[in-house]
């Protein structure tokens, strides 16, 4: 059937301004990955010692809070010395081992952590220490946004490298102190801290993307940024590809061309992968119409969302409310 002709459209539909709201990619994407984190431990260790992580299926971290560390990976691309306020962080789980001396043998992370629970640190002693804050953050990895598709396998953050490290570093050293203290309420104050702590490593990341070419780097564009926030905000609209770069203050040809170089896909591919991510999270809801789900999410008809959700996402949203 033919698609009914809209001409006058622009005028049907005021434009609204989305230029003097708050832009901000980044929250709305970790708040649609789900984005948790929490810190393991904050434990001195006296040589010799090591930390043997097998590859997971989340991210972890590790803060030199005093002393000096030596970081190797398996594949030898990462391998270095850690400084005292070095910040380490292997967002897609990468494996490593982290230890005193690059020879010295280790013990896995899990067996590590059972015993520090047991009050049974197997690297107690009272020289060559190095306290180590280790941590680790996860998030919905059945997601096919691209913030995941170019997450960084690996960041080191090196004490004094900028102005920026000075914050996170005080941040970090707020975390230990917390971790290792018995006040009530530590735990959330913990996760909460930790969160920030992942975030703010994020932020660094964001930041440092002089040449790259991907998601990350697309946050840190102005522009880019911009129409990421709006459709983020605002996914039902009938965004047109001239629509998001008049917002975003460019051409429509610029925009296109720059969206696609940096981001991998076109405007409308992003938006449509957005609104099935979020048509995802509101297939849970058993209470929620199918007709409404599409509302939410900009499809005018039933059918056509379906169609456009088995397309993107391989299976009917049917088959997603009950795998439920």
């Amino acid at each position: 059937m033919q698609a009914r002709t809209t001409p006058n459209i622009e005028k049907e539909l005021p434009r609204q301004d989305y230029s003097s709201k708050k832009q901000d990619a980044l929250s709305n994407i970790l708040k649609a990955i789900r984005l948790q984190a929490s810190s393991y431990f904050c434990t001195e260790f006296s040589a010799p010692w090591g930390i043997r992580e097998l590859q997971t299926d989340y991210g972890t971290f590790h803060y030199v809070v005093t002393g000096g560390a030596w970081l190797s990976t398996e594949d030898n691309q990462h391998d270095t010395y850690l400084s005292c306020g070095d910040i380490v962080a292997f967002p897609t789980g990468s494996a490593h081992q982290i230890s005193d001396a690059p020879n010295s043998k280790t013990v896995s992370g899990d067996e590590l952590l059972a015993k520090i629970y047991n009050n049974a640190n197997p690297f107690e002693g009272e020289f060559n220490k190095t306290t180590l804050l280790c941590g680790y953050f996860k998030y919905q990895s059945h997601s096919n946004l691209p913030i995941l598709r170019d997450m960084p396998s690996f960041v080191h953050i090196q004490q004094g490298r900028n102005d920026s490290c000075v914050w996170l570093n005080s941040l970090a050293n707020i975390l230990a102190r917390e971790s290792r203290s018995a006040l009530p309420g530590g735990t959330v104050v913990v996760d909460r801290l930790t969160e920030a702590f992942v975030i703010q490593i994020l932020r660094w990341h964001i930041n440092t993307q002089d040449t790259d070419k991907n998601y990350f780097s697309a946050l840190g564009d102005t522009r880019l940024s911009c129409a990421l926030s709006i459709i983020h905000r605002d996914p039902a609209h009938p965004w047109t590809v001239e629509r998001l770069a008049r917002q975003s203050g460019m051409s429509r040809s610029a925009f296109s061309s720059l969206f696609h170089e940096v981001i991998g896909m076109t405007p409308m591919a992003y938006l449509s992968q957005w609104r099935m991510h979020l048509a995802q999270d509101l297939l849970r809801d058993k209470q929620t119409s199918m007709v409404s789900i599409a509302e939410q999410v900009g499809y005018r008809s039933e059918s056509s969302f379906s169609k456009a959700f088995k397309k993107i996402v391989g299976v009917s949203p049917g088959q997603i409310r009950r795998s439920q």
